[in-house]
């Protein structure tokens, strides 16, 4: 949104006057006693900086006394999933206007002009880039703005005021829980029902960009996961013009000044972080700092492609058009938004496609201007690299185009959208799994992954698959198109299609897929629940039109919906992982 804000910005001398005043009468000040009199004196001046995390809580408290807030978030193209969803939730649920602060390159030039992973080379400039010249020049437009900094975060905290003059940014700075600590921000959280970060209560009390930022354990400081093992405890943003540069050395003498190690202010004994969040009842925490299971699958599957774009360099995403296929490119649009999906995806077209499914295909990598690779089949066999199958199908045909797609783009990583449940030969796929210099699977040479630690290295020639979606069920599936909003080609919404039987399913009638003369063609109201070829995918006979109805329909079967209708599965006992061993997904 745009923010608004009043014209006739004072003068320095005046606004000092302010803080002066306001430092004078503020001793028995309460959080909401400062945020009435930001409100008495900042109305349409002031902006609540907020990096949603613990502090969504300022931005609600401030709105109390000025519905319409501007809150200034710093979408710096690396948060972590869960911080986004916060920011949405808040703008659903506070009288705020949220205002998306862009630094000027995407994370994509960005690694263009400097390399990729600038932060874990010089992050302080990639803080600079990403975060401090875009604050500081959205900030120039008020006289005061609202921070979430609180004195117990980290020694260089400590002395925050409550009200202060921000000598960097020639302005007023308002910090109104500067008091408080990690259990009365939960407590108001509770209590007003305010959505924050559910990271906060899985470990990660500070919560930051997702490369710089890491669990904390139980008695470390706050802020430790912050850019842990770099000479570097602040972004920049808190810095004021005169303060020394910050370092791991000041750090540690301001840390032995409030252990009293040093002439100082007596610390205060206060229980480890991590120990208060574990000795509070679930019943006090708010159910939205809590996953959901469907979020929990989502936050995974996104971690797991950061992972894999993070450690490989060259991956691609397999890409059908199918619910699957289509689920895991808008997952890959969440972990990179704002910026561009960072990869290409591919397609390997057999020929023997549904045409509403190519439709949607198109329509959907130009909506997200994600650049497609097609490989495909009948090239193969118009050279006589490859021979029609006596039976019709190609199905078993799409191994090499893929391998050697594979080889011609030197991708070396592969994501798929293959699931545990779907097939007993899935089943035994790792998350990462190894292909060795042939594109063959080898289920006996698989790495372990304990805890969720995930191996993608790889020999010169080898590459490895990924697949995100592995824990997730159809019916996950389904849930998550729901909750997300997500179209699908119409297919697999109830519809009439001619079709005829043939071993226990209905193929589609069409150019590819041809009745026998003994098999009647009929027309029936069905559905697909998986999108393969015309000339071996079978329909379902439905009356899910929905969303909802499909819902419904999945949780009431017992039968995958690979085991119910793909032909090319019951050519023997072990087609699929025969196919897998050859290349196949």
């Amino acid at each position: 949104m745009t923010a608004q804000v009043a014209t006739g910005r004072r003068s320095v001398a005046e606004l000092k006057a302010l803080v002066a005043q306001a430092q004078a009468d503020s001793a028995d000040w309460t959080a909401d006693d400062v945020a009435a009199w930001t409100a008495a004196h900042f109305a349409g001046r002031v902006a609540v900086a907020c990096s949603m995390a613990g502090d969504s809580v300022v931005p609600h408290l401030i709105a109390r006394h000025l519905p319409g807030v501007d809150v200034l978030f710093l979408q710096t193209g690396y948060h972590f999933a869960e911080t986004i969803e916060t920011r949405d939730s808040l703008a659903r649920n506070a009288p705020v206007t949220i205002v998306d602060v862009l630094p000027k390159q995407t994370v994509a030039s960005q690694d263009a002009q400097y390399g990729a992973k600038l932060h874990d080379r010089e992050p302080t400039l990639c803080c600079q880039l990403r975060k401090v010249d875009p604050i500081n020049e959205t900030l120039a437009g008020y006289e005061a703005w609202v921070t979430g900094v609180r004195r117990e975060d980290n020694a260089l905290r400590a002395n925050t005021a409550l009200v202060e003059w921000d000598e960097g940014h020639q302005m007023v700075k308002i910090n109104p829980i500067a008091a408080w600590s990690f259990d009365e921000l939960l407590d108001y959280a509770t209590t007003h029902s305010v959505p924050t970060n559910p990271l906060l209560t899985q470990g990660y009390p500070s919560i930051g960009c997702a490369p710089c930022t890491r669990p904390v354990a139980p008695g470390e400081d706050p802020r430790a996961g912050r850019w842990a093992g770099l000479a570097k405890t602040e972004c920049g943003l808190h810095v004021q013009a005169d303060e020394p540069p910050i370092t791991l050395e000041t750090t540690f003498v301001s840390a032995l000044q409030n252990l009293n190690l040093t002439p100082s202010v007596e610390p205060v004994e206060a229980p480890p972080l991590a120990e208060r969040v574990s000795t509070r009842s679930t019943n006090e925490v708010n159910s939205t700092r809590r996953l959901s299971q469907l979020k929990e699958l989502e936050s995974e599957a996104i971690h797991i492609i950061r992972e894999a774009v993070t450690e490989l360099e060259r991956p691609v995403l397999l890409f059908s058009g199918g619910k699957d296929s289509v689920v895991m490119l808008h997952l890959a649009a969440k972990a990179f938004w704002p910026a561009p999906v960072p990869f290409p995806v591919l397609h390997v077209d057999t020929g023997h496609n549904f045409p509403e499914v190519l439709a949607y295909r198109d329509a959907e990598v130009e909506r997200l201007g994600v650049r497609l690779i097609v490989a495909k089949v009948q090239d193969y066999i118009d050279d006589g690299r490859l021979l029609e199958r006596p039976d019709g199908t190609r199905n078993p045909l799409q191994t090499q185009p893929l391998l050697d797609a594979i080889a011609e783009g030197r991708f070396d990583a592969v994501f798929g959208g293959g699931r545990r449940d779907e097939e007993k030969a899935r089943a035994k796929e790792r998350v990462v799994s190894l292909r060795d210099e042939f594109g063959q699977w080898d289920p006996r040479n698989q790495r372990p992954e304990l805890w969720n630690l995930y191996n993608p290295r790889h020999r010169a020639g080898e590459h490895v698959r990924v697949f995100p979606l592995s824990n997730w069920t159809e019916l996950d599936v389904w849930r998550y198109i729901e909750a997300e909003g997500i179209e699908l080609p119409a297919l697999y919404y109830a519809h009439e299609r001619e079709v005829f039987s043939r071993d226990g399913m209905w193929l589609a009638v069409g150019e590819v897929s041809q009745p026998r003369p003994s098999e009647q063609v009929v027309t029936r109201t069905v559905r697909y629940r998986t999108v393969g070829d015309m000339s071996c995918t079978g329909a379902v006979e439905s009356d899910a039109a929905n969303v909802a109805d499909v819902l419904a329909e999945v949780a009431a079967t017992r039968i995958t919906e690979r085991g119910a209708t793909r032909a090319d599965d019951r050519l023997t006992e072990a087609a699929m992982e025969d196919r897998k061993k050859e290349g196949y997904f």
